[in-house]
């Protein structure tokens, strides 16, 4: 299979287009906030330190939402924290608070960073999986690229630089709920598994179930 089949049929491919949005938020977000930490009116070694050590607790705690949230409601959250935070660095002045509320907002988008490599893994079958990483990664390095020249907006506007990050994070946050669950669910094997996932997902669980159940009476008979 080739990358084309990323976006063949339809449900495919607005799958493939929603996750593509996912990484170049993620990635414009994440590297926008880092490479403004000098720009919130605090020291900028002080500034630099912080928005590293934000990155520790936003890892683990990816680790653990996804087993206990699942990765749709985690990736959702996430964007939806870290584009929160930035909208409301535009309204708070210079200084700690600002730094305070911007690093929370980087908390959550390394939080999403953390996340979106397991989802997107998760979502397409075996014989396309890493090519479908490869090619969202790839457009996640786009937004990447971008995000330097996304602050120099700033030069025109003063908050325009954080407001699109906010629109950005806040939107994919919300088309990331249209996606299937993958959490705890056996991975598809061929793209006819992909656009029935939610119809299948539930078929196997239900029956993964019974069989468990099958199997504990069976030991409490013996």
């Amino acid at each position: 299979m080739s990358f084309l089949d990323l976006f063949r049929p339809w449900p495919v491919c607005k799958r493939t287009f929603n996750v593509m949005l996912c990484w170049i938020a993620v990635n414009i977000s994440y590297f926008g906030l880092s490479l403004s930490t000098s720009d919130f009116g605090v020291n900028h070694y002080i500034s630099f330190l912080v928005s590293g050590a934000t990155e520790i607790p936003a890892y683990a705690l990816s680790i653990v939402a996804l087993d206990y949230f699942g990765r749709r409601r985690s990736l959702s959250a996430t964007l939806l924290l870290g584009g929160v935070a930035c909208l409301l660095t535009i309204f708070i002045p210079m200084g700690i608070g600002r730094l305070t509320v911007a690093m929370v907002g980087k908390f959550g988008v390394t939080a999403a960073f953390g996340i979106i490599f397991f989802y997107t893994a998760e979502l397409y079958p075996t014989n396309i999986r890493s090519v479908a990483v490869g090619i969202c990664s790839t457009s996640g390095r786009i937004g990447a690229i971008l995000s330097p020249y996304i602050l120099h907006l700033s030069r025109y506007w003063a908050p325009l630089a954080m407001l699109t990050f906010s629109v950005l994070a806040i939107s994919s946050g919300v088309l990331v709920l249209l996606l299937p669950e993958t959490a705890n669910r056996k991975l598809p094997d061929t793209m006819d598994e992909v656009t029935q996932l939610k119809i299948s997902v539930t078929k196997l669980s239900s029956a993964e179930l019974g069989e468990k159940e099958a199997i504990t009476q069976t030991t409490l008979i013996s």
